[in-house]
Formats: structure tokens, sequence, C-alpha cells
């Protein structure tokens, strides 16, 4: 079942609570006079858009996380710059919650909440190579896109978790420790509770021999390393899709 991180509705919660103070402080200033009006204008205009946004996020609208990091990025910057010489309390305030607001909603985390949401379970992806470089390089791109991560750092490992966790797709790099790429995509596909698990070979070795010989053993697609990783997510879905 999707994941759901405990504090993130609270969060949004609180932001919409702190937003909308921020609003009706701004409202009272533009009817003071003398204040510069136009930037006051602005910031209650900011103020409610970001008001919106917090239910959106409360909701894990991905639209409501984006506007949310994008406007406090505006919002810091329009808030520090008048102040730099003498700051004020509220400056001092917004800013805090700025960064605060960015480095958590930035979070990787924080990001898959608000994706897959039209499907009722996480996909798993299981990545059978013994490049730990890589498999952390490609793992937060896969996550990010809402799919579940297994890993295997040899071919052996990746036939038991194949077998025990019945991922939706595999990974699989060719030069492996122990049993190679091939011979692991043979045994799944001469498993009968593994063969209808696709396997896409991510692998450096590109030429058209080797192409043929994965899909010879049961591949259905091949990628080449470094992945490009909108071609990755693409293939993927187009695959379990």
């Amino acid at each position: 079942m999707k994941r759901i991180l405990p504090d993130l509705k609270i969060i949004g919660f609180a932001l919409t609570i702190l937003y909308g103070v921020s609003l009706l402080v701004f409202l009272g200033a533009i009817r003071v006079p003398g204040d510069d009006h136009l930037r006051t204008f602005v910031y209650i205009v900011l103020s409610a858009v970001l008001f919106i946004c917090s239910l959106a996020v409360i909701s894990l609208k991905d639209w409501g996380r984006r506007l949310i990091v994008i406007l406090n990025i505006i919002m810091f910057f329009s808030l520090i710059t008048p102040y730099i010489p003498k700051l004020h309390i509220i400056p001092i305030y917004f800013v805090f919650m700025n960064i605060v607001v960015f480095l958590y909603f930035s979070q990787e985390k924080v990001k898959i909440q608000f994706h897959d949401k039209t499907t009722k379970e996480w996909r798993s992806i299981l990545i059978v190579d013994d490049d730990e470089i890589h498999i952390k390089t490609i793992r937060p791109i896969l996550m990010t896109s809402g799919y579940a991560v297994l890993s295997a750092p040899s071919g052996e490992y990746g036939l038991q978790i194949a077998k025990a966790q019945k991922p939706d797709l595999i990974l699989l790099d060719v030069i492996l420790p122990g049993i190679k790429g091939r011979e692991v995509c043979k045994r799944l596909k001469n498993d009968p509770s593994t063969k209808n698990i696709p396997v896409v070979f991510l692998t450096s070795k590109d030429s058209q021999d080797d192409i043929q010989a994965e899909i010879e053993v049961g591949a259905v697609s091949h990628l080449t390393k470094p992945v490009n990783p909108k071609l990755l997510i693409s293939t993927i879905k187009q695959i379990l899709n």
C-alpha cells in the first residue's frame, strides 16, 4: 500500500495556519499610511497563493508542493533584500520558515508522496548489480517516480530476492560476481514463479551481439550505462503499462 509520512499532513495543516496568519498580517499592514503598499500587495498575493498550496499539500497534490518550493524561494529573496542593513522580526521569521519549508519539501522521501497517486500499490523494481555507486544513482530516480526499490549485489542474491519478493520488473547487469546476468535471466525465465517478471538489461555492454544474446535469454529491453533518467523511467512505464 502507499506509504504516507506521518508528519506530512501535520505540516500541511501547520503551514495552512501560518500562511493564513501571514495573509491577515499583510492585509492589516496595507492599511498603514506611508508603507510600501505595492510590496505589501505582492506579499498578500504570495501569502494567499501559499495558503491555497498548503491546502493542496494536505491532499497530497504535487502542484501544491512544487509551488510552495518555488514561491518560498521568491519570498525569501523578496523579504531579505530590503532588510540586509537592519533585520526585523517579521523578515527573520519568514526567512527561517522559508528555509525549513524549502528543505523539507525538496526531500526525495517527501516528493515520493505526491507521485503514483493513481495506483493503489507501489510497483517494485529489483536492481541486480554489484556496482553500489550505480545502485545509489538510480535508486532515487526510481523512488521519485513512485517505485519501491530492491537491490541485490550478485546473481545468486538476485534469484533469491526475485523468488521471494516477486518484483514487478528487474534491472539486470550482465557482468556479475558468481552467476552472470544472462544466466540469471535464463533461470528466471525457466522458473514458473518468476518467468513473467520482465527483465531489462542495464549494462555497459552495448554491441548488437550482446543485445541479441540478452533478448534470446528472455529480456524485454536493453539500456546502456550510464542510463538517461528520462529514458529509464519511460522504458519502465512502457513495459509495466
